[in-house]
């Protein structure tokens, strides 16, 4: 059992509490889906009694989101829950999730983080699932949530079911304001070190110091080869989440080269700690970045070589235009967030 506070409010009536199930393939972790159902249960009103059944078995090679559920089925099965809560596209949890709500007749609500875009011999899994599982998904469920815009164009193949719009957020009391990034280094990456980040483009393209924070899922021999080929050396970091603040305040600029995303924490967490955030133009890292800069967006999207925008930017002064930026960063917060999602459930339950 996971609520907030460590536990269910003393004292009170849980039979009147909406009780939600979180069947999902991640928790206690350092990754944007674990990290975003962290910050929504801590942000949940206390009239929610909140169970959280994990992943908690190791992923298979190369698909960090493919854990095979066992116990956490049975414990499912047996738990009386209102309503049931899965994350991700491409995982077996939300698939096995829409069985079992389907056995126990109670609502599904399904959170898709990102569509995936994948190549080679690892599209079989994802044909697969997209034609057999995902199906499954659609049709039991009441509410599906996008925290990405862009991911609703490719859901829109799938569902004719309306897709609501909630995007990630953004915990502003952890991650405040770092000094001047100017009179940092390290060119960052933040996030899991997955094939498909595209962490090697830092290493091939970047001159200045490389400090790469988030959990190894494979890559990171490959990646110091890649370095030792070049004479350059990477700082590893892996930390726990409430020490992410520190980690942003060491970067110069933080990077992320992805091949593709949904709407990834990073943005929000490195804007609030007044750090330049480079990316490719994935997902909604467009959408949101014009939202936050307005006309000033596209000088932080990379369309070629990183160190040439990088050297671009460094002969302005960022400054004014990051805290500018992270008072729009309100309207991301955690907060307003979880109010809409709870909108939903009192929805669904309703029906």
């Amino acid at each position: 059992m996971y609520a907030r506070n460590a536990g269910i409010k003393k004292g009170s009536n849980t039979s009147d509490k909406m009780r939600v199930l979180y069947f999902v393939h991640t928790f206690k972790e350092k990754n944007g889906i674990a990290i975003h159902l962290q910050n929504i249960i801590k942000n949940l009103p206390d009239d929610v009694e909140v169970k959280v059944i994990h992943g908690k078995g190791p992923s298979l090679p190369f698909f960090s989101s493919l854990r095979i559920p066992l116990m956490e089925v049975f414990e499912a099965l047996v738990y009386d829950f209102d309503i049931m809560h899965v994350h991700g596209y491409g995982n077996l949890f939300s698939f096995l999730g829409a069985l079992i709500s389907a056995i126990k007749r109670k609502p599904l609500v399904w959170t898709v983080h990102g569509y995936p875009r994948i190549k080679g011999a690892k599209r079989i899994f994802y044909i697969l699932y997209k034609h057999f599982m995902a199906p499954v998904i659609f049709w039991r469920a009441s509410a599906i949530i996008s925290v990405s815009k862009e991911a609703i164009k490719e859901l829109r193949n799938e569902t004719d079911k309306e897709i609501t719009y909630i995007p990630n957020g953004i915990d502003l009391s952890i991650f405040k304001p770092c000094k001047d990034y100017k009179k940092e280094k390290y060119i960052c990456y933040v996030g899991r070190l997955d094939e498909d980040k595209g962490i090697e483009r830092l290493i091939k393209e970047v001159d200045l110091p490389i400090l790469i924070v988030g959990k190894d899922e494979g890559i990171k021999s490959n990646l110091i080869k890649i370095a030792e080929e070049r004479g350059k050396k990477l700082l590893f970091k892996e930390v726990e989440f409430e020490e992410m603040p520190e980690m942003y305040c060491k970067c110069r600029y933080v990077v992320l080269p992805s091949k593709y995303e949904g709407f990834p924490l990073t943005m929000l967490e490195s804007i609030a700690c007044l750090r330049p955030f480079l990316t490719t133009n994935v997902g909604d890292v467009k959408i949101v970045l014009q939202d936050l800069f307005e006309s000033k967006s596209g000088k932080f999207i990379i369309k070629g070589n990183i160190q040439e925008l990088i050297d671009k930017l460094e002969k302005e002064n960022l400054n004014v235009l990051l805290k500018n930026a992270r008072k729009r960063l309100m309207k991301y917060s955690w907060g307003v967030i979880v109010k809409n999602i709870v909108k939903i459930y009192e929805e669904v339950e309703r029906k």
